[in-house]
Parts: structure tokens; C-alpha cells; sequence
């Protein structure tokens, strides 16, 4: 319990230790790009639709998971973390109703209080009734990567998405000389075997990619093998969240464990700070003025709190993010017009979801 209100303090007051190092304008531009064909030549090409965004913060900024895990890390006291346990299983104990937790190491933990942010295979959430068997995958399947530019690259301060056909390319770059980039295609049934090798994957993405600008496909081909993965896309289907319980006792899940979707409006990472910062801060409301000790129904209404406060939020994110991956799944024009036409309704401003205020601590 503790962990998770350093985490989410940490988010909030140590964002200046975070190592961003490109120096870019206050505010990007989105650029979209779509194949335009020529039908009486043989001409292709990309058409460019700059559009400015309009952010809370006037930023928009890539940063490496694993520099913001350290930054976090780093502000938190020692022993907080323990590497290389993976939890088994989780019950409650038929005396105390507390739950325990049997790690991979062989021990035990007597806990107070779980909160499960173990990904989208998550055993917490199986254990509060966010069954995994619920989860379905989308045809798109993604690639992601960086690509080291030593002479510098020639990008601007830009998150450019390009499309052809039901291949999309998203690029931003990170640094001068690093860019981030990530390829949505439909999966294969080579893709099992694709997704171990990253000279395979590249090899795979080369091929999908055809007919994109040059240096679209020199971006792919000089890329970091190392940095490559290829997945495929599980989500938890919008109204599962609508009726579906996040807690249970003293357990509570956030995260991908709560509300694992396709990363195709780029917010998953965005809506579990948010899930840290308002556990975060329903908690503190409970436990305010309880001295030392607080009863297992204090943190039972705060999470009771935290879920209600939550779940239409993620409800229109992953249902954003549903359409979105349907509208790249479908090889039918009517049901493509279909989708086209719901997210025009209800989602109208297709950069929205990222307007969203969830509170301070």
C-alpha cells in the first residue's frame, strides 16, 4: 500500500529526474500520412495532413519504459523492490481472510493488502474475477523498435503515423540521434515463429512495408535488432469493464491487469499512472486522521472508491481503442463504414482521450 503511494508521488514530483534528453519544441505536430494512388499512372505516393495538437501541458514526448521504471525506482527507499519473484497463485487465508501469495522463489507472503499491476496475464485479476479466458485478440499484431541515427537523424519534433493499406507505421523521434517507431500489420501464422528471431521480424516488416518512403523503410532496415518485438494484441472487451469487479477484499488490480487494451491510441501507460494516481490518492482520503492501524474495511471503501471512480474512464478508452483496432482488423468496407460511423458519434475528437484531468494526489 505504502509502494503505491510512493510510486504515484514519485510520478508526480520527481518528473524532473526523468532522463528526457531531446530538446524539441513545446508542442509536436501530429502528422498522418495516407497512400494517395494515381489510377491513370503508375505513380504512388504519401499525402502529408499536419495537424497541431492541443495538449493540457503543451508536450508530447517518447521516453524509454525502462528509464522511467529507474527513475522511479531510484526515489523509492531500499528493498522496496524484489526482482525476479513472479506470483503463482493467490488465496485468501481461511482465518485472517488476508490474502497470500505464493511466489515463484518457493515463499509465502502474508499480505494486508495486494495491488496487482502483473500485465495482461494477470493472476490478481483472475483472483478478483477478471477471468483471462475473457481476453480476445485482434487480427493486427504489432512491431516495435528504435533506430540509432550516429550522424543524427533528419526528423522534426514530430509523431508521424503513415498508413498503406491495413500496414501502419507510427515514428517520433527520442533523442537526435534515437527514434522510436512501431509497425501494425495483420498477424500470420508464421508469426510464432517470426516473433523469436529479430532478424526474422525485421525481415517480415521489410516485406509488409513495401511501398512506403525510402527512409521509412532505411528506418526498419538500420533499426537496433536488439530492440525488436513482435506481439500480438490481447484486450479485455470494453463492456467486460461496464460489469466486471477490480477488487476483492484487500485486492485490488490497475494497470494492464485491470484493463489490458490495443495500443492503438497510445494511452495504456497513461491511463495505469492515472489508475496509481487516483488509487493514490482514494486511499489517502480513507486513511487520513486513522493513525497507525487501519481496518481491513477502510481500504475495502477505498477501493470500492477507486473502481467506481475508474471504470467509465477506461470503459470510452478501451472502447476508443476497440474501434480503432477493429477499423485496422476488418477487410469489409461496410462493417470499416460501420465503425467509421460509431467512432464519428461518440468520438469525434480522435485526440480527446488524451484531454483527460484525473485529479492530483
Amino acid at each position: 500500500m505504502d509502494g503505491m503511494h510512493l510510486i504515484s508521488l514519485v510520478l508526480a514530483q520527481h518528473l524532473d529526474k526523468l532522463p528526457f534528453k531531446y530538446k524539441g519544441e513545446n508542442s509536436c505536430h501530429l502528422v498522418r500520412m495516407s497512400q494517395k494512388k494515381y489510377h491513370l499512372g503508375l505513380m504512388e505516393n504519401f499525402e502529408l495532413n499536419p495537424i497541431l495538437l492541443n495538449r493540457i501541458n503543451g508536450e508530447f514526448r517518447c521516453l524509454k519504459r525502462t528509464d522511467l521504471i529507474k527513475a522511479m525506482a531510484n526515489c523509492l527507499p531500499q528493498e522496496t523492490i524484489r526482482a525476479g519473484c513472479q506470483v503463482l497463485s493467490i488465496e485468501l487465508d481461511p482465518v485472517t481472510k488476508y490474502p497470500q501469495i505464493l511466489l515463484s522463489n518457493g515463499s509465502i507472503l502474508q499480505a494486508k493488502v495486494v495491488i496487482g499491476c502483473d500485465g495482461v496475464n494477470s493472476i490478481v485479476a483472475n483472483m478478483v474475477a477478471l477471468h483471462p479466458t475473457k481476453l480476445l485478440r485482434f487480427s493486427t499484431c504489432v512491431a516495435r523498435g528504435f533506430t540509432k541515427y550516429q550522424n543524427g537523424h533528419p526528423f522534426l519534433s514530430e509523431f508521424v503515423m503513415m498508413s498503406r493499406g491495413q500496414v501502419q507505421l507510427g515514428r517520433i523521434p527520442m533523442t537526435d540521434k534515437l527514434v522510436y517507431w512501431f509497425v501494425t500489420r495483420l498477424s500470420t501464422c508464421q508469426d510464432s515463429i517470426i516473433s523469436k528471431d529479430s532478424a526474422l521480424i525485421r525481415r517480415s516488416l521489410m516485406e509488409s512495408m513495401e511501398g512506403f518512403p525510402v527512409h521509412a523503410m532505411d528506418m526498419i532496415r538500420n533499426c537496433k535488432l536488439s530492440s525488436l518485438h513482435l506481439t500480438d494484441l490481447k484486450y479485455r472487451p470494453p463492456w467486460d469493464l461496464l460489469l466486471n469487479r477490480f477488487s476483492k477484499g484487500t485486492i485490488v488490480v490497475a494497470g494492464d491487469a485491470m484493463h489490458a487494451t490495443g495500443p492503438f491510441v497510445a494511452q495504456g501507460g497513461s491511463a495505469s499512472i492515472e489508475d496509481a494516481i487516483v488509487l493514490a490518492r482514494c486511499l489517502a482520503e480513507k486513511m487520513n486522521n486513522k493513525g497507525a492501524v487501519v481496518e481491513r474495511n477502510v481500504v475495502e471503501e477505498a477501493f470500492d472508491k477507486y473502481a467506481k471512480e475508474r471504470r467509465m474512464r477506461i470503459f470510452w478508452l478501451s472502447l476508443n481503442t476497440f474501434l480503432v483496432g477493429k477499423r485496422l482488423d476488418t477487410k469489409s468496407g461496410i462493417m470499416r463504414f460501420l465503425v467509421l460511423a460509431i467512432m464519428f458519434v461518440l468520438f469525434r475528437d480522435p485526440d480527446g482521450h488524451s484531454h483527460y484531468n484525473c485529479g492530483t494526489l
